[in-house]
């Protein structure tokens, strides 16, 4: 058996079989980057070397249709994704997938929390915190499982009920189209055969996509929980407002809405679940407001990883003067969502980063999106900050929401999000010293 990547989940599929298996047999490839020590295998391009393994199992950082995944499986050979083995060792818990191009990891943590909230043992995991491989021992009653597309591409498994927050074109580059990833995304019906599949309804793409799909639940609409303007409603009760609770951005109002669905669904008070929602802390690096430095306002939403995620937050922040700080990977990306609502609202400055920055800042500049002369290139995120800092406007906001994958400078949008709180922290005490 090969396990074939040493990311997440490569690393909890190791660690998981090589303690179950009473005689480990497990080879670890990694196509670029570091294996771990001690375990036979080797670096460098999968290839017809595959064919010698009856067992593989396919991390999600590699695509599902690689090349080499395709021969070895017309030869015969086995490709599981881990996850799978979770849902065939513990057939006894219910899960519910979540998943959408934007949004799905504020989703689930937030049903998660609305579950515990209504007395349910709550596993939180997959995309989000350790992978579901690492929970086989876990005494929880119900999952929460967000699923991104690598993830669902391949899954096997049974969900007893699914929730889809939106779609737009993401990962084109691991999908190669539009139609691939959109069909990897609702793949998720496959696991439901049936049961329900909540979806935004305030998404008029993932609405037609799921047009006549069995078992779909149209949510965030009336008489439901759902969004009008700054407030969320149940029927015609307004419940609660933005200011209410602790998240910012229409757009997670409708993430609550959905979350408050599902979790409605599954037996929770409404009383209950709307005090949760005003406690619930929102997730780090996801238009996460950090202490001020320097007059200004600082979001963190290292998050963004496409242009449709950076007009959603651009959005959150309003008529305020916005210093923004864009720009990552390289790779196929329709800027016309940032343009739109920039035309209307020009930047007050625009920071960029490696390795696409120059393209989106010729983008921004022609569309008048930002004065010519508003413009900085940074080498790094602190690099980024200290540029932002100078750029900002009185009262103004520099918002880290770069609308492209973090990837080769740093590690993860994570690292990257770190990156950022450490240069605002830094910057803050010179300003202050």
């Amino acid at each position: 058996m090969a396990i074939l990547g040493a990311g997440r989940e490569g690393l909890a599929a190791l660690a998981v079989l090589s303690e179950r298996l009473r005689s480990p047999d497990l080879t670890v490839l990694v196509e670029q980057g570091e294996r771990p020590a001690g375990w036979p295998g080797w670096t460098g391009p999968f290839d017809e070397r595959l064919l010698g393994f009856e067992i593989l199992l396919r991390s999600p950082g590699v695509p599902v249709d690689h090349p080499a995944l395709v021969w070895a499986r017309e030869t015969g050979v086995t490709v599981v994704n881990p996850a799978s083995i979770w849902f065939s060792e513990r057939p006894d818990l219910p899960v519910v997938g979540v998943t959408g191009s934007k949004g799905k990891s504020t989703t689930a943590s937030l049903l998660a929390c609305l579950l515990e909230s209504s007395g349910r043992k709550t596993l939180l995991a997959g995309n989000i915190g350790r992978p579901l491989l690492s929970h086989l021992d876990t005494e929880a009653d119900i999952v929460v499982l967000e699923l991104s597309s690598y993830q669902l591409a391949d899954l096997e498994g049974n969900l007893v009920m699914g929730l889809v927050t939106r779609l737009f074109d993401e990962h084109l580059d691991w999908h190669g189209s539009r139609e691939a990833y959109f069909s990897s995304k609702m793949r998720i019906v496959s696991l439901l055969r049936g049961r329900p599949l909540l979806i935004n309804a305030g998404d008029p793409c993932l609405s037609a996509r799921a047009c006549g799909i069995d078992g779909v639940v149209a949510a965030n609409q009336a008489p439901g929980f759902h969004r009008r303007k700054d407030a969320l409603w149940l029927g015609e009760k307004r419940c609660l407002g933005l200011d209410d609770i602790q998240l910012i951005g229409r757009h997670n109002l409708d993430n609550a809405a959905l979350a408050l669905a599902a979790a409605s669904a599954l037996g929770g008070n409404e009383t209950e679940l709307l005090e949760a929602l005003c406690g619930f802390q929102p997730l780090q690096h996801r238009l996460e407001v950090l202490p001020g430095a320097g007059g200004l306002d600082w979001i963190n939403d290292s998050i963004s990883t496409s242009p449709h995620a950076t007009r959603a937050a651009l959005e959150t922040v309003g008529d305020r003067p916005v210093t923004l700080i864009a720009g990552g990977q390289a790779r196929p990306a329709d800027w016309q969502p940032v343009i739109e609502w920039c035309r209307l609202r020009p930047l007050a400055g625009l920071v960029t980063m490696p390795d696409n920055g120059e393209v989106v800042a010729q983008t921004l500049v022609a569309s008048d999106c930002v004065a010519a002369d508003r413009v900085i290139r940074a080498d790094s995120v602190g690099e980024a900050v200290a540029a932002a800092g100078c750029l900002g406007s009185a009262d103004g906001v520099v918002l880290l929401s770069p609308g492209a994958p973090s990837f080769p400078h740093y590690r993860d949008f994570e690292a990257r999000g770190e990156a950022f709180r450490q240069a605002v922290k830094n910057y803050k005490d010179r300003s202050t010293a």
